[in-house]
């Protein structure tokens, strides 16, 4: 489950785009043989009590896809991290996806995917979510990801972005 909540809208990017999905596409492996493939932070599995997500990793690969449509890097927001994390646990505990709260632009929310990777995909491949990755009036984020095993989706993602 993707889900988009109180994101502004955008002029349209579809070239940038799909030049971003083509590359992210060859990242996650796939074509020939020569090494590279996809690190390890965005594959290990967040559907266990104590996982460790790969925060540097997660925010690396969205910066790939943001470089390839012309935005800016974002930078790890220890605020923004705290905040999307507390959000992420409190959509485990009661399954309601949270809003925008203060200090973010947008929210990024997704349940159900087990890695980064997947969940990176899920937005990735989302029009609108795109299109929010790629918004490069956006320097800040914070990430979170909640595990339980007692909910409807297991894992719960939010990716907070804020100027």
């Amino acid at each position: 489950m993707t889900l988009l909540s109180r994101a502004r809208p955008f002029g349209p990017i579809l070239a940038a785009t799909l030049v971003a999905a083509l590359l992210g596409a060859c990242s996650f492996g796939g074509g020939g043989g020569g090494g590279g493939g996809i690190a390890p932070g965005l594959v290990a599995r967040m559907d266990a009590p104590g996982a460790s997500l790969d925060k540097n990793a997660s925010i690396g690969i969205i910066n790939q896809f943001r470089a390839a449509s012309g935005a800016g890097a974002l930078r790890s927001d220890a605020a923004l991290d705290a905040t999307a994390q507390a959000l992420a646990s409190e959509y485990a505990r009661s399954g309601n996806a949270p809003k925008t709260p203060n200090g973010a632009r947008t929210i990024l929310v997704s349940a159900g995917y087990a890695n980064f990777a997947e969940t990176f995909s899920g937005w990735r491949n989302s029009p609108e979510n795109a299109r929010v990755l790629a918004d490069g009036s956006m320097g800040r984020a914070g990430l979170g990801v909640a595990y339980d095993p007692n909910s409807g989706y297991g894992v719960y993602w939010i990716l907070l972005l804020a100027n």
